[in-house]
């Protein structure tokens, strides 16, 4: 029995715009990688297959049983892409337990309320297995009474799959799991995925992590399309068809270029032959002449039907050639000229014993494990810049926050450092900066108040931001949909950033994507400072200055 089965499934969204399709497809009851292209409706999918949202219409059932169903517990269980943005959010809460972890507790301080025993069940070791579940992770136990925002982001997304690991449905849905984990976490996650008990869904641009699957589906233009292999050979087999399609439609261009051509010459042929006939007709009695008349025009009249039945079979053969030929647009990172001079002093970095001085267009990576303090690193730099200098989301009430904790922040991360840049833009880890109840294009145009709305829609269209697209509130968008609207603020911004401050930037990007932002992020003429886990995304950027935070200290690592 299938895990999970879409029958003619559609959404869409208040607004009225399509999210799915007419779906159809099943995932096996093995392990399944799902791919797809950013906004393609992979997180959509795996929300209908929860039951956090109802499809518009179709059905969905997940091992054996209708999706929204009445039933205690469901059969599946989702970790979201979007999970850590609730920096509220106990660890317990992540877990799931935390109801019965504080009515255990509670209990045990001597609250005898009947409430409290029907809140922990049989689950009376529930601290145990919890606790338990965390160091599977490679996490503390003792980290259940903390809060999501004390964390990291890749500790948070560990806890989270220690949760959902704990649950044991019978069916399990991943979204990005791999997100801000260093190697060593990522190595963990995928032990956790390679000894899954139960089916197991998987949504990831961690191509290390999809080579583990059994399976690979791709949803395509609203369709799910299953191959029987890992990543990797998916791959390799797309892009032999593709190559193949690709040539289809050069013969079939050729063959259509031979047929007109021959057409062509077919009414050269038939002009000269009428031009004689007629020379001859007039030498014989009108009667001859006439039958021999009808004849060729019969003659003609067949070669022309023919040679318009052959050019419409090669139009046909290069319609369908080139209907197997993707045309997918991919983002356009039109990155602005910030003219940066070469000597210009952009940034300071140092951890008491050592500083660099980071100049110019220069490149600096900030890698280290989770949990070393990065993420505390640079928002302790953007403090410790002029208000005035700072993008939009430190602006408001995060100002504040953040100025008055920044001394603490740098005590935490062990490193000290001073921003010199008038014009830095900040794009965070969780991209919790975005007001989920605006619209695209309010957001962006923020940043940019001057740029006209028709010149604006068409800077977020190269975003792949379009139509009734910029109007959705952004609370509904995909992650990869949320970092297009966050990094058009800031590249669209008026005037540009002298430095962009980017935190795990390719978490919630398809892999063409990526590969696009790290090309622009190359030509780019202002200086950048990044935090990233995604080795070939370093690799490609090829950083002037690399450095590690590991236990409060900065180590220059050298190529």
């Amino acid at each position: 029995m299938p895990a999970l089965t879409f029958d003619d499934v559609s959404f869409a969204w208040p607004d009225g715009s399509v999210a799915l399709a007419n779906v159809s497809g099943t995932f096996g009851a093995g392990r399944t990688g799902l791919v797809g292209r950013n906004g393609s409706g992979k997180s959509t999918l795996l929300k209908l297959a929860a039951g956090e949202l109802a499809p518009t219409t179709g059905r969905i059932r997940a091992a054996g049983e209708p999706v929204g169903s009445p039933s205690r517990t469901s059969p599946v269980a989702l970790l979201p892409q979007m999970l850590t943005l609730d920096t509220t959010m106990r660890v317990a809460a992540l877990l799931g337990v935390d109801r019965a972890l504080d009515a255990v507790r509670a209990i045990a301080d001597g609250d005898v309320a009947p409430e409290r025993f029907d809140e922990v069940g049989d689950d009376w070791d529930v601290e145990a297995r919890a606790g338990a579940a965390l160091a599977e992770a490679g996490l503390a136990p003792e980290m259940l009474d903390r809060v999501v925002g004390e964390l990291s982001g890749g500790e948070a997304m560990l806890a989270a799959l220690a949760g959902i690991r704990l649950a044991g449905r019978p069916v399990t849905l991943l979204d990005e799991p791999t997100n801000n984990l260093d190697g060593d976490a990522r190595g963990r996650v995928h032990e956790l995925v390679t000894s899954w008990s139960g089916a197991l869904v998987v949504v990831s641009h961690d191509l290390e992590l999809l080579d583990l699957m059994e399976e690979t589906a791709e949803l395509y233009d609203h369709s799910i399309t299953t191959f029987g292999g890992p990543y990797s050979a998916w791959k390799e087999a797309l892009d032999a068809e593709q190559a193949s399609a690709a040539q289809a439609v050069i013969e079939a261009k050729k063959v259509i270029a031979t047929e007109k051509r021959q057409r062509i010459e077919l009414e050269t042929k038939i002009a000269r032959r009428n031009r004689a006939g007629k020379k001859k007709a007039d030498t014989l009695p009108p009667i001859v002449a006439n039958a021999y008349a009808r004849r060729a025009e019969e003659s003609a009249g067949r070669l022309r039907i023919e040679a318009r039945e052959k050019e419409g079979s090669a139009a046909t053969a290069l319609d369908a050639a080139g209907r197997r030929v993707r045309s997918d647009d991919s983002v356009a990172f039109d990155l602005p000229d910030p003219q940066v001079a070469a000597g210009r002093r952009i940034l300071t970095l140092g951890d008491g014993e050592r500083q660099w001085i980071v100049q110019g267009p220069e490149r600096v990576a900030l890698i280290g494990p989770n949990g070393a303090g990065k993420t505390s690193l640079l928002r302790a730099l953007l403090a410790s810049a002029r208000h005035d200098a700072v993008d939009s989301w430190l602006k408001g009430p995060k100002t504040a926050d953040v100025a008055e904790s920044g001394s603490d922040v740098l005590r935490c991360a062990g490193a000290a450092g001073e921003l010199h840049a008038d014009r830095v833009a900040y794009l965070p880890q969780r991209l919790d900066g975005l007001d989920d109840a605006a619209s695209a294009i309010d957001i962006v145009q923020r940043a940019a108040p001057h740029m006209p709305d028709r010149e604006l829609r068409n800077r977020l269209a190269r975003f792949l931001i379009r139509g009734d697209a910029v109007h959705r509130p952004v609370g509904s968008l995909s992650g990869g949909e949320r970092f297009r609207v966050a990094i058009a603020r800031l590249l669209l911004a008026d005037p540009p950033p002298q430095l962009l401050v980017l935190d795990e930037p390719t978490n919630n990007l398809d892999i063409d994507t990526a590969q696009h932002l790290r090309a622009a992020l190359a030509a780019y003429r202002g200086a950048v400072l990044v935090v990233s886990h995604d080795r070939p995304f370093l690799t490609d950027l090829a950083p002037d200055l690399t450095l590690e935070l590991r236990d409060g200290k900065l180590t220059e690592v050298l190529a």
